[in-house]
């Protein structure tokens, strides 16, 4: 039977062929902990790499090898030079979208299926938005609706205007999901907010966007103005059943420019 903790091994119970975690995953997990806990800052330097050795009871190599996997799995970030070392990173919700954009796209995920997904967690968002937003969070909004009235009212004749309008858009989405109150959600929604904008940015070179009707841009801002309006009076049910609504709209929009049954587009 194999000693060597490197090698695989039989587990006791059934069997099963069990890989015995090596030393420098060992090392990667107790320092991912102390980031994931928050017991050391974003920004911050983990200790020196001869300190870290010896608490940690390593060897360089194997303390290296760990920082790699933590770099892979961007929680830290190591600094070359006489100042350097492992300076921690909070992870980028932008980069774990990708990844689950990869993940959608293999899987052959249709827009018709993202848009679906979207229109059932949105409006549960839009509804503790209402309940539980502060005077600051719904200035935050109003600015987005003011910057949104100012790009409609300049026109959609350029791809860059109307992206610049989908970007923003996009941002009163994620904004109303970030001061929900609920931190799961928040999360969805910027996920779901980059795999849509990945997709849309990639489909304009071949669909055009653009607004077909001049009437469009009113009718979103005039959702918007409506979602203002309720979250004010605290109308908590009021706003889910206007947003699903207008993510229902906005799904068919998006459907008469692009087949729903296309697969999502997320890489170039």
């Amino acid at each position: 039977m194999a000693s060597d903790p490197d090698r695989l091994r039989q587990s006791l119970a059934g069997g099963v062929a069990v890989r015995s975690p090596k030393a420098a995953e060992q090392i990667a997990r107790r320092l991912r902990g102390r980031i994931v806990r928050g017991e050391v800052e974003s920004g911050s330097m983990l200790k020196p790499e001869k300190e870290l050795m010896a608490e940690l009871g390593v060897s360089r190599p194997t303390l290296r090898e760990a920082f790699r996997i933590l770099e892979n799995e961007g929680l830290i970030v190591v600094v070359t030079g006489a100042r350097g070392g492992a300076r921690v990173h909070t992870p980028d919700l932008s980069v774990v979208s990708r990844q689950i954009g990869y993940y959608l796209q293999i899987q052959r995920t249709t827009l018709r299926d993202l848009l679906e997904a979207r229109a059932e967690f949105e409006p549960i968002c839009a509804r503790l938005f209402a309940e539980r937003h502060t005077a600051a969070e719904l200035r935050e909004l109003e600015g987005l609706l003011a910057a949104l009235q100012d790009l409609a009212d300049g026109g959609f004749d350029t791809d860059s205007a109307f992206v610049a309008w989908v970007d923003l858009t996009r941002e009163f989405h994620e904004t109303i999901a970030r001061y929900c109150g609920n931190n799961t959600l928040a999360a969805q929604a910027r996920a779901m907010g980059e795999m849509l904008r990945a997709h849309h940015r990639l489909s304009l070179r071949s669909v055009n966007y653009r607004p077909s009707s001049p009437d469009t841009g009113p009718e979103v801002l005039g959702d918007y103005v409506d979602l203002l309006a309720v979250a004010r009076a605290r109308d908590g049910a009021a706003a889910e059943g206007l947003w699903r609504e207008h993510l229902r709209r906005s799904a068919e929009l998006i459907f008469r420019n692009q087949d729903p049954d296309t697969v999502v587009n997320l890489v170039d």
